[in-house]
C-alpha cells in the first residue's frame, strides 16, 4: 500500500517535474521595415509562422525610417541577449560602410541570421568595394544580388546534390509560389552553398533564391523569395524558415 502511495505521489509530479525541464524558447530580434513591402503584416506572418515551428520568444523593431532604424542598429550590444536574429527589411540607399560593417561584424564573431527577400538589396548599392575586396553585407551573405523581374509566381527548383539539407528537405521539388518578385543574383561566393533556384519563366536563366554562408562563426540563411504576403503565408515557406532556424542554431 505504502509503494503505491509512492508511486501515485510521483505521477502526479511528472507533468510539473515535464514543464520544469521544458526546453526554453528561442529569442529573436528581427528588423524589418523600410521601402516597397507590407512588412506592417509580414512581421506577424513570419514571426507567427516561424513560432509555431520553433518556439521563439520575439523582440521586433518595426522601424520605416532608414536612419532610425540606423540609430537602433549603431547601438552597442544592440544584438546581445537574442539567440538568432531575422532581417526582413529594404533599405538600399545606405551608404555607411563602416556602420555596415558593425552589422556583419555581430554575425561574423557568431550571431546566427536570417536574410529574407529586400535583405538582399540592403545595405551594398551604394557602398564602394575597396581594392576589389567583397562589401560587407553580400560577404556576410553569402552572394550579391542587384534588381529583379517582373512580378511573376517562381518555379523553385531545389539543387539535386542538396535536395535532402535540412533547410529544403520539406520544399516541393518545383514548389510555384502564389506570386513573386524574381531577384537577379549577380554573384554566388565561394563557399556559399545554394539550396534552390527560381525560374519565373522570364528571366534568361534560373536564378539563385535560396542558399546558405557560414561567415566567421556565424550561420547565415538567405532567401530572395518572399516579397508578397500570399507567398510568405504559404506553409512550404514558413516550413522552409522554420528548418533555417534550427540550420542555423545547429551546433557544427
Amino acid at each position: 500500500m505504502k509503494l503505491l502511495i509512492i508511486a501515485f505521489a510521483l505521477i502526479l509530479q511528472l507533468p510539473a517535474f515535464a514543464k520544469h525541464h521544458a526546453k526554453k524558447p528561442l529569442k529573436a530580434l528581427m528588423i524589418t521595415g523600410g521601402c516597397c513591402h507590407d512588412y506592417k503584416n509580414q512581421k506577424n506572418i513570419i514571426s507567427e509562422g516561424i513560432s509555431e515551428r520553433v518556439p521563439t520568444k520575439w523582440d521586433i523593431f518595426f522601424e520605416m525610417d532608414q536612419a532610425k532604424s540606423k540609430a537602433r542598429l549603431a547601438q552597442k550590444g544592440w544584438a546581445d541577449g537574442f539567440d538568432y536574429v531575422v532581417y526582413n527589411h529594404c533599405f538600399a540607399k545606405e551608404a555607411d560602410a563602416s556602420f555596415i560593417k558593425s552589422i556583419t561584424d555581430v554575425h561574423k564573431a557568431g550571431k546566427p541570421a536570417l536574410a529574407l527577400h529586400c535583405a538582399m538589396h540592403s545595405y551594398h548599392w551604394n557602398v564602394k568595394a575597396e581594392n576589389g575586396e567583397k562589401k560587407a553585407w553580400p560577404a556576410m551573405l553569402g552572394a550579391s544580388s542587384r534588381g529583379h523581374g517582373p512580378k511573376a509566381a517562381i518555379t523553385v527548383k531545389k539543387v539535386k546534390e542538396h535536395a535532402d539539407h535540412p533547410v529544403v528537405k520539406d520544399l516541393p521539388d518545383g514548389w510555384l509560389t502564389p506570386e513573386g518578385e524574381l531577384y537577379n543574383v549577380q554573384q554566388v561566393y565561394e563557399g556559399t552553398t545554394v539550396l534552390a533556384h527560381g525560374d519565373n519563366g522570364k528571366a534568361k536563366e534560373p536564378q539563385a533564391c535560396v542558399w546558405i554562408n557560414t561567415y566567421g562563426k556565424g550561420r547565415i540563411f538567405s532567401t530572395t523569395l518572399g516579397h508578397h504576403n500570399s507567398t510568405m503565408s504559404t506553409m512550404e515557406y514558413l516550413d522552409m524558415l522554420g528548418n533555417a532556424v534550427k540550420w542555423v542554431m545547429a551546433k557544427e
